[in-house]
């Protein structure tokens, strides 16, 4: 009766000290930039080891303070790639929405200028049919804050 005993506490110790297991500490993202008014970012870009996530307000529902992402891998300067596209795009303003297809989004940019001041607006959908968004409307200042050029 002793031995049942002693081997159901050593049971239960073992299965207590299994509950318990040290994580290891997730990589903290570091922010390469935003824009938005200070108490909410509209768009912002971290960068995780090599995994850049874009946090947006979705602009589809702007009663709603409803925020979206999309991530891609920085793999072989896919983040400056990005960024040269966004750019080149203010510089000659395309008739048509450009295309980005990444591996669970598709992101058209969306050029315009009024004002003589030229903006882009990312339209984001996702290939596993979930709800897409959009950003707001932002100028290349705003472009260049994102990505940590200014």
């Amino acid at each position: 009766m002793k031995k049942l005993l002693s081997l159901s506490f050593l049971f239960i110790v073992f299965a207590a000290n299994a509950q318990i297991k040290v994580a290891k500490a997730e990589a903290k993202p570091i922010i390469i930039g935003k824009t938005g008014t200070t108490s909410l970012n509209t768009v912002e870009v971290t960068k995780t080891g090599d995994l850049v996530t874009f946090k947006y307000q979705n602009d589809n529902k702007p009663q709603v303070a409803e925020f979206k992402t999309f991530s891609f891998r920085d793999i072989d300067g896919a983040l400056e790639g990005f960024y040269g596209l966004i750019i080149e795009g203010f510089t000659n303003l395309p008739k048509e929405d450009i295309k980005i297809e990444l591996p669970k989004e598709t992101v058209n940019l969306q050029y315009t200028k009024s004002m003589n001041i030229a903006r882009v607006k990312m339209k984001i959908s996702y290939n596993n049919g979930d709800e897409g968004g959009v950003t707001v409307w932002l100028t290349k200042k705003q472009i260049d804050a994102i990505f940590g050029k200014s």
